[in-house]
Formats: structure tokens, sequence, C-alpha cells
């Protein structure tokens, strides 16, 4: 049956053949298969027809790209004019293209020539997700700008050395017998230059002219890099081709400017500093791909260059997205480009004699930590690029600090293919050094606390503008004498010094905790006799202005947990800090944070008594119901003199709860240093305005002074007065970590003054 079946089918398809065969003409076939009169040439033929690039046209045949691209594969073709040419060839004192070396003159021919066909339109409407919709949020702008060219660099052979732990650099190929072979990434792109794209990033023609050195005319131009396209596409069957005219030069990248030099400067101090920071990644792929390696032919070992701890990869064509940034494609060249201002070797070296040499200083760059060479070089970096527009209101470099240029300070202004260049005879003084945190990274003596400002990711606050901080330090001396601060091969640990010695280890939270208790959030006026100053974990540093001590909540120790006690008299280090001041400390502040139920009870019982007799209280949990841990309070706790007066004793239910609550200011911490303002503050005792839908509270006028908090009657006049004493500012807290930690988390939420009166809300202003 099989048989049968295959001999009718093989019959169908011969007769069938047999009668296409048949109806076919010898002379139709010819003429069927002839190239229509209509169909152009390939993009070699088009760009020969056109008399204004027949220089370029030249330029194809003589690197034998004239077949290339004649042949397969689809371009765009950016072809200089023959006008364009001779400016060129003028400037670069060359008689004709022949002058020029074939090595030169097939990067130039190969960075004209883009992959893929690309129409007016599509130049103008790409972005990593590929063609934009106005309809899509996410893909609605064209901000790919960049497109791939035919220009491919050769492996790039660098000298290597190694640094003490292991760690290589870059160097000179003269300089070392030990190299590696990187091998190059992609091509090169080339950026393309529309309207959109200005618009996009709110820059202006301005920005462009600035690096290729003519105005950006016409809000319907388009430039390729820095030669203006001239009309119309010119359609081939593989591709398109534009007339421009500028013969563009291939564009280096951050690497190959910085080595070439440029504006008559050397940049070299600038680009060894980046090359302490390279990784090298053997490439297997790559290096078994090359020609002879599949027949066992010894060939180079090819490695690929990254450079982690900086803002970008400098010898690198691909660019990537600044840090943070999620779901976007593998390759977002086309959008992305980075920006790179680099100081001369002069401009280098002022700007080290003046902050790293002298005495307590690094003086040099072997003795100087990683840490401060990579703030250094990222300092200096951006992850996008940078545009005059950019010099005034300023950009993000890759430390996240905003930096303004001065342009009488560029000297050199080059767009790279990986990023904008400008060359500068001032360099940019990292945010840090202008911090409180300057001294600890400058100076050789408080190195430990500075590698601890690293280990918990403070430096960010540290250096915040705008603030007023105070920064207590101990030097490396100090925390090696008690022990309360080892860094040890990147550990940090410390011994107690009480009866036992014992060493703990510092993980990053406690670490943080430990810096962050030392950072007051504002300096002290100097007017009240103490002052009570919040620091960045939510406790609070004492100022003495009497006698010059500053403590922490608790009485300072000598080292960890010590048992002798040792006042702190700090001493300001030399600073310029533009947001604070930094001090020497001799011994850490300690800290310590009682619960309000248990304060009250242990030094107010009778008031803590009546809030019990209320209801307001709960023995079991060791809290008053009343209160919140998310809340600050201030609470005014009259004397027993001072309640038995008032008649609480006597009170019951609701009453009773109005009157203890109305004791309890919620929302503020008010000190006796005159810290808060005056003005009508919200008790805690729940209004007669309120409904079943809102609660209103009560509100008292308080009047914080220096050295006193007044509350005035209805008439203006004192009723109740506290003054700074032992049985005021009393702060009260809690333990906000899991309580196994080195430094303990503690969260002051609650002060308590004793005054001698209590606080009746018909008799106070109460608005």
């Amino acid at each position: 049956m099989k048989a049968m079946i295959r001999t009718r089918l093989l019959t169908v398809l011969a007769a069938s053949l047999g009668l296409l065969f048949a109806g076919c003409d010898p002379d139709d076939r010819e003429d069927k298969y002839a190239r229509p009169d209509w169909l152009v040439g390939k993009v070699y033929t088009q760009l020969r027809d056109q008399p204004d690039l027949s220089t370029f046209a030249l330029c194809l045949e003589l690197t034998g790209y004239d077949t290339i691209v004649d042949r397969s594969g689809s371009y765009t073709v950016f072809a200089p004019t023959n006008v364009a040419f001779s400016e060129y060839l003028q400037a670069q004192s060359y008689n004709s293209v022949e002058d020029i070396s074939p090595a030169v003159l097939s990067e130039i021919v190969k960075y004209h020539i883009v992959q893929n066909p690309w129409t007016k339109t599509q130049l103008r409407t790409l972005d990593v997700y590929g063609w934009i919709d106005t309809l899509d949020l996410r893909n609605n702008k064209p901000r790919g700008f960049k497109r791939q060219t035919l220009l491919l660099d050769r492996n790039r052979k660098l000298g290597v050395t190694q640094r003490q732990g292991g760690s290589l650099v870059v160097v000179d190929t003269t300089e070392s017998n030990w190299h590696r072979i990187v091998a190059t990434d992609s091509r090169k792109y080339a950026p393309i230059f529309f309207r959109e794209y200005f618009d996009i990033y709110e820059l202006n023609s301005e920005d462009y002219e600035f690096y290729f050195d003519r105005p950006f005319e016409s809000s319907g131009d388009i430039y390729y890099a820095g030669g203006k396209i001239m009309g119309d596409e010119i359609f081939a069957e593989n591709g398109f081709i534009y007339m421009i005219d500028r013969v563009v030069e291939p564009l280096p990248n951050a690497f190959q400017i910085l080595e070439s030099g440029g504006g008559g400067e050397s940049f070299t101090d600038f680009l060894n500093l980046i090359n302490m920071f390279p990784e090298f990644e053997y490439n297997e792929e790559k290096t078994f791909d090359q020609p002879g390696a599949e027949q066992g032919f010894q060939v180079d070992s090819l490695f690929d260059i990254f450079y982690p701890d900086l803002t970008f990869d400098i010898l690198n064509e691909q660019t990537s997205p600044p840090s943070g940034t999620f779901g976007l494609p593998n390759n977002v060249t086309i959008r992305y480009h980075h920006g790179l201002v680099a100081p001369t070797d002069a401009a280098f070296e002022a700007f080290w004699n003046e902050y790293f040499v002298g005495s307590n200083r690094w003086n040099t760059i072997s003795n100087t930590p990683d840490n401060i060479l990579r703030i250094l070089v990222n300092t200096h970096m951006s992850a996008n690029p940078i545009y005059p527009t950019d010099f005034n209101h300023g950009f993000y470099n890759g430390e996240m600090d905003r930096v303004t240029l001065d342009p009488a300070n560029i000297i050199d202004a080059r767009f790279g293919s990986n990023c904008s260049f400008i060359g500068v005879d001032q360099a940019v003084v990292p945010r840090v050094f202008n911090s409180v945190a300057g001294p600890v990274y400058l100076l050789r003596g408080y190195s430990k606390v500075m590698y601890a400002v690293e280990e918990a990711g403070l430096l960010s606050a540290l250096k915040r503008e705008g603030e007023d901080y105070m920064f207590f330090v101990e030097s490396n001396t100090n925390t090696s004498l008690d022990s309360s601060l080892i860094y040890m091969n990147g550990r940090f640990s410390l011994f107690t010094t009480g009866a036992s010695v014992r060493e703990y280890t510092i993980n990053t939270s406690s670490l943080r905790t430990l810096i962050m208790n030392h950072i007051g959030v504002r300096n002290p006026t100097g007017a009240p006799r103490k002052e009570f100053i919040r620091n960045l974990t939510g406790n609070y540093l004492i100022v003495n202005n009497e006698t010059g001590e500053i403590s922490g909540t608790a009485s300072t120790t000598i080292g960890y947990q010590g048992l002798v006690t040792r006042p702190n008299y700090p001493v300001m280090i030399s600073t310029d800090a533009d947001n604070g001041t930094t001090y020497d400390i001799e011994n850490w502040f300690s800290f310590s944070a009682t619960n309000i139920f248990q304060r009250i009870r242990s030094e107010f019982p009778h008031f803590h008594d009546l809030l019990m007799q209320a209801g307001l209280g709960n023995e079991f949990e060791l809290r008053y119901t009343f209160l919140s841990e998310n809340e600050n309070y201030t609470v005014f706790v009259p004397t027993e003199p001072a309640l038995a007066a008032s008649g609480a004793d006597t009170l019951q239910g609701d009453d009773l709860k109005d009157f203890l609550r109305f004791h309890f200011i919620q929302g503020s911490m008010i000190f006796t240093d005159g810290s808060s303002p005056p003005g009508y503050y919200e008790t805690a005792r729940v209004d007669e305005r309120s409904t079943p839908f809102t609660t209103v509270f009560s509100k008292i006028y308080i009047d914080p002074g220096v050295d006193v908090i007044r509350i005035p009657d209805a008439q203006g006049t004192d009723y109740a007065v506290a003054e700074e004493s032992g049985s005021t500012n009393l702060m009260a807290g809690r333990d906000v970590g899991e309580g196994t930690e080195v430094f303990r988390n503690l969260v002051i939420t609650q002060v308590i003054h004793e005054i001698d009166r209590a606080l009746i809300y018909q008799e106070v202003d109460t608005n």
C-alpha cells in the first residue's frame, strides 16, 4: 500500500513539472531573471554615482570596502563630501587620500559606516528597548543617540605589575615584563545628535558646540558626531547613504584620551591613578576564537578588563547605566554615555601637595589607602555625560556629589566614544574633604575611624551639605590604649577593660551605631548651662557649657564597659568643614536609655501611682497604655506637695485621666536649652471638642527659654516653671535593637521635668 501511494505521488509530481517547463519559453526566462530597471544598486554602487562623494568612494576602493559593502550585509554610510575631504586633507597636511596611511584610512572609512540601515526617522526614534512608542511611558523618548560603527580597535597589550596584597596595576609596557592582552569589548560607537535628544536632557545648542566647535543650527538637523547631514537619505538596496559636511575622525575612549593627552597638556598622573583599579578576567571564548587556535597553534591569552570600583570602565567601548538602574537590556550603550573631568599633571600635583603632604598626612600615593584614591578618581567621573549646561547647575559625580565647574579652568574638551572629556588645570576637590569627615580621611592618625565610616556606609551622611554637625572621633592612639576599636585584616573588634578581658567582634550594624552616636545634628549655641543635642541614632549628647564637658546619656568611661569614668573635654580638630565641626575625644561616649514607665515609677512614685489608679498603665508590660512607642513626649511631673495641693487624689475616672494626660506633651521633646520655639503644644488630654469620628487633643502654651521652661496662665504670667537642675531634662527611651549588639541601639523619646505646680486645664493658657 505504501509503495502504491509513493508511486502515485511521484507520477503527479512529474506531470506537474512537465507542465511547468512546457509553459516556459527560454526567451521569457531570460527576461524574467534580468535585473529590473527600477532596482537601485547597493551601497558602494550608489555612492559611486554621487559626484559630490567621489573622494569617499575612492577611500572605499583603497581600503577594499567597496566590495564589502556591495556584497552582503546592510549598512548606513555617513559619507563626507569632497569639500569636507579637501578641508580635512588641508588641516592634516595631506595632498590626497592616497597619502593617508592604510591603517588610518581604514579606521576613517569604518568609522563612517554604521551597521544596519537607518532612515532619518529611525535615527531619531530609538531607545534601548527598540523603536519608541508614544503610548509606552517606559519607552516613549528617543534616548538612544549612538550607533555602532564597523570600527573595531585592535586588542590592547597592557603592561601590568603586582601591588602589595596581590592586586594588579596597569603600567607602561616598557616598565614591566608582565603583560595582559585585553580583548576589545566592542566596535566603536558614534553619537548622533538631534533636537529631541537635547530636549529630553534639557540641553541646548551651546552644549553641542562646546564639544564639536560648531553651532547646532536648526531643529530639523541631524549631526553625525561633528558632521552635519546634508539633504535626504540616499536609498540603496542594502542600506542608506547620507552626505555629511565633515570628515569624522574616530572618537577615542577615555583611556585613549588620557594616554594621548591634549591641549598641550599631559594627564598621565591621573591615568596612573585610574590604572590602580583594574580587574582582569580571562576570556576563554575569545582566546580560542583567534586564528590558529583550533588547529592547535599557540595563541595569546585574551582578557576582559573592568574597573569595578570606579564609575565606569575607561577602556571599554560599551557603557553601563548608573548604579541602581534596573530592568534594562544587557547592552545599553546606545543610550548611556559617561563623563570624565581630568586634571593635568600640574593640577594633580598642586592638589596632592595641598591635601596630602604634611605632618600626619599620607604624603605619597603608595601610603594612601585605596578607598581614598578611589574617591579621588570617582570625584572626577560621572555616570552621565557632562555638558556646559551642567557647569553652573551642577552634575552628580561618581561619589554622588554635586559638582560645578568653572569654565576658566577648562583647557581641553572632547566628546569621546564612551565619555565626554574635559581637561582642567584645577582638580575637583572631593566633597568629603570639605566636610566634617575631612580630618579622618586626610589625617593618618584617625584612619581607624575612616575605615569604620567606610564599612558602616556613613560617608554620604557625613558629607551632606547644609548640615551643622558635631562629629566626635577618637584617634588611633587612644583607641589602641583603651582597646575600644581594633582594626586588623578588614575586621573590627574591641576588648573589654573590666575585671575580665574579652574580645567582641563589631559587625556593621554595631559599627554604624558607634559612629552615629558620635554625630550631633547641630553645634551648641553656648548660651544655656547645658544643651541637649540629638545624634543620628536618636540618642542625645549633653553639652555642659560651664565646664566644657560633653557626654552621652551615661557617664563616659575609659574603654568599652569600663569601670573608671573620665569626662571628655573635646578638642576641635583643625578643619575647613562647611557642614559642622570635628572634635577629638579621648574616650567614646557612653549611652543609656531607661524605660519611661520604670523611670517615673522609681523617681516619681506618687505620680506613677495615680497613673496606675487611672488605668493608664500596664505593670506587666511596663508601659503606659496611652503612650505610643513611635512618638516623642515631654512630661511635666508635679512634685508630691504640688499633687497634694491640686487635689489629684480626690479625682476619679475620666477626670483623673484628663488631669494626668494633660501633663504629657506629645510630638515634641522640650529641653531647658531654649532649642524649642515658644507656642501651643499638643497634650495627650482628649479635648471636649472631640467627636466619635475625630479626636482632638487639648493644647497648652509653653515658652522654652535659656535654662528654663515657662508655662503661663491665661493672663500670661508664670504659672509653672521648670529650671535646669538635677530634676529636669531626665531622659527616657528604649532599645530598638535585638539586645545582643556590642553597641546598643538606644533611642531617646521622652524627657521629664519636675515642676512645683500641677497643670490645671482651666488655669493655664490653652488657646
